[in-house]
């Protein structure tokens, strides 16, 4: 097949033009998700890394040796054959901020792979764009975690069998980002921010950090104790305590896509939890713990007695470590919350490990 090229165009000049639309479709693709996440969901670390990607683009360009004004000079917006086919899925409905920000990193990985096809003879170039490509591919999973849906939040916790209460007093530096991205590379798959002594500011900038941390890997962030503070950070769910608000009155702050936990301590508890409609619940303690809270030693025979009724999620909870973790799994138990015994370790990601495991 003969190749066609508009009157008067030499190939050289199709592929500028192509090269100068898409990268134009790229960055600014790329530049809406930006601000979305920047203005709208309050993702400053992905909302950075989306401008790193769209100066890196740029730099890629100019790196492939094709100047800003040859990309000018080629332009042609007046003979765009394709400049009034309208963009389908236009209406005058709510516009959906989220739904933005994934069509938008759609269309910019798109562009993004047609700049690798024109610049498929320069192999390096096309290589960085590819490179280019996937993180932008790795984003979109972020966002799309971040605005799963409910039954999708389901199925993940169904799937969770080590959760991580992550405190930075618990942390052997203190460094509880680190040592809360170790436990999710070794398994952990859900996270439960735990921190009660924080002023409000502060809590809500951890929330938000770590739910970034979390939604780039599909782990499940979870709240403790504050709904506002779930809502506020993008959380997938809050957990609360027998003393916190009632079950129903946080479903009404974090609404029906939200995970609603429950720390239960008897039998008569994880039942109300059940009627009140937790998602999953935490039973414990099960060992001895020296955290404050815990409440009444429920030990094996009672998280027992609470796997043989409750048909939700049972995490058991207190004093749980890699040695004694037989003990659980002795009464039926497959799901374990950890703090101390993990993020107190020189090896937490070796001990998540043997944990994930055990359970398996």
């Amino acid at each position: 097949m003969t190749e066609q090229h508009r009157p008067g165009e030499s190939a050289a000049e199709s592929s500028l033009r192509l090269y100068d639309a898409n990268l134009n479709r790229a960055s600014e693709g790329m530049r809406v998700a930006e601000d979305v996440c920047r203005f709208h969901l309050d993702l400053p670390g992905i909302a950075a890394e989306l401008k790193e990607l769209r100066h890196l683009l740029l730099s890629a360009a100019a790196g492939s040796g094709l100047s800003r004004q040859e990309l000018l000079q080629a332009r042609n917006i007046e003979g765009d054959v394709g400049r009034d086919v309208p963009t389908p899925g236009c209406s005058s409905e709510p516009v959906d901020l989220s739904e933005t920000a994934f069509r938008n990193l759609r269309r910019a990985a798109e562009s993004i792979r047609v700049l690798e096809e024109v610049s498929r003879s320069r192999a390096e170039d096309a290589a960085v764009l590819q490179g280019l490509r996937y993180r932008v591919y790795s984003v979109e999973k972020a966002l799309m975690n971040l605005a799963g849906e409910r039954t999708d939040l389901l199925e993940r916790l169904e799937k969770t069998s080590v959760c991580l209460l992550a405190t930075a007093a618990a942390c052997e530096q203190g460094e509880l980002l680190a040592g809360v991205k170790r436990c999710i590379a070794a398994g952990v798959g859900m996270v439960q921010l735990r921190e009660k002594h924080l002023a409000d500011e502060a809590l809500l900038e951890c929330a938000r950090r770590l739910r970034e941390l979390c939604a780039g890997t599909g782990t499940l962030f979870i709240v403790n104790d504050r709904p506002d503070i779930a809502l506020l950070s993008h959380a997938d769910g809050v957990h609360l305590g027998q003393e916190d608000l009632p079950l129903a009155q946080a479903r009404r702050i974090v609404g029906e896509r939200l995970l609603v936990g429950l720390s239960t301590h008897s039998l008569e508890q994880a039942r109300e939890a059940v009627r009140e409609g937790a998602d999953y619940i935490g039973a414990g303690p099960v060992f001895e713990t020296t955290t404050k809270d815990a409440g009444p030693l429920l030990g094996t025979d009672g998280l027992e007695a609470i796997l043989g009724e409750v048909q939700l999620p049972v995490f058991a909870i207190g004093g749980v470590t890699d040695s004694n973790v037989a003990g659980i799994q002795g009464a039926g138990g497959g799901r374990v919350a950890v703090c101390s015994s993990v993020l107190g370790s020189e090896t937490p990601g070796k001990i998540v490990e043997q944990l994930c495991s055990a359970l398996a």
